[in-house]
């Protein structure tokens, strides 16, 4: 049994470890200096960590946690520089967002092979059962993880931009825009209210730093409404793109961008609707499909009942996700490239 066992998670070590070098060698082809110096400083990088704050005294953890994330920002940033110092804005940005999820996968390799080769030293069956019964659900995110990656260094648009794409196509060519905190906004007059518009620059991979963003607009603007649309994981048999409607914040991480925005709106009493547009993990990940596209008109359709519900007063319409691939205003959805080999839900 420990034979049979053992062969089967070291074929998927290998499979595993194949998908990590070659989302090493996706990084690396951003550079035109393609030499040895280069592929180090890449696989140095791989290693990368982020040590979250101590919360033995949880008073003021928030604040530490968001200087924590804002240093990590710097240092994937100098490391894109790095790679590829002449490269264009929106590569850069790809390249960042293609780096994050190749330290990902090495993570998760790393942490694979150490479990099996303690299981080979000690000999222990019941860690070599544990990873045979968690392995298949492990190589499925795996796998989408690295198509992720070969998706964001080709600028191609991924399930995650659903909300982006959303606020985009509401977004019109007349629209004066302005960029704030990694994302770009709009102002508009609509029946007696004012629209602002919020969603991360695209088309380079951008999460955009919603929560200052956010927060700066609501003093700016004396938001009295919220509408964010985000990409939510659906449950298994639901079918992928339905769209839902709830109240709260709608921001995926580590909470800490989300912690910002409650407290702000707590003080201010503002409403918030929540539009979200459901996907499998993978889909979230992966290339964008045409169900998530049709989610997103839906969406979109609902963000304009939601201002109808509204009765006056500035409404701040919020798009979260990866901007990938996603112009900041799409007036024709057609032009989005979406993935060419439909087989349905995953």
């Amino acid at each position: 049994m420990r034979i049979r066992i053992f062969s089967t998670l070291q074929k998927a070590l290998i499979e595993m470890e194949n998908m990590v070098q070659e989302s090493r060698d996706i990084i690396i082809k951003f550079s035109k200096e393609k030499d040895k110096k280069t592929r180090e400083k890449v696989n140095e990088f791989l290693d990368f960590f982020v040590i979250p704050p101590t919360d033995l005294d949880p008073n003021g953890i928030v604040q530490k946690f968001n200087k924590i994330l804002e240093l990590s920002e710097s240092r994937f940033k100098n490391m894109a520089n790095t790679i590829a110092p002449e490269a264009s804005r929106e590569t850069k940005a790809n390249i960042i967002m293609t780096l994050k999820v190749a330290i990902g996968l090495n993570s998760v390799y790393k942490m694979i092979r150490h479990n099996l080769e303690l299981a080979k030293k000690t000999g222990n069956l019941q860690i070599l059962i544990a990873l045979q019964m968690n392995m298949p659900l492990i190589m499925r995110i795996f796998k989408a993880q690295f198509k992720g990656a070969k998706a964001f260094s080709k600028g191609l648009p991924v399930g995650d931009g659903a909300g982006p794409l959303t606020t985009a196509m509401l977004l019109k060519k007349d629209d004066k825009i302005e960029s704030i905190d990694e994302m770009i906004y709009a102002k508009r007059e609509c029946n007696s209210r004012k629209l602002i518009i919020l969603r991360p620059e695209g088309p380079g991979a951008r999460l955009g730093k919603i929560a200052k963003a956010v927060n700066t607009l609501i003093d700016r603007f004396n938001i009295q409404k919220i509408i964010m649309i985000d990409a939510a994981v659906k449950m298994e048999g639901e079918e992928t793109g339905k769209v839902a409607e709830g109240v709260g914040i709608v921001i995926g991480g580590t909470g800490v961008e989300k912690w910002f925005i409650e407290d702000k709106i707590l003080k201010a009493d503002i409403e918030i609707d929540s539009i979200v547009i459901k996907m499998s993990p993978e889909e979230a990940i992966t290339q964008m499909n045409k169900k998530i596209l049709k989610g997103c008109e839906t969406a979109l359709e609902r963000v304009k009942s939601s201002i109808e519900r509204t009765e006056d007063g500035n409404i701040l319409i919020v798009g979260v996700g990866n901007s990938c691939g996603i112009p900041n205003i799409i007036e024709d959805p057609s032009i989005i490239k979406l993935k060419d080999d439909e087989k349905g839900d995953t």
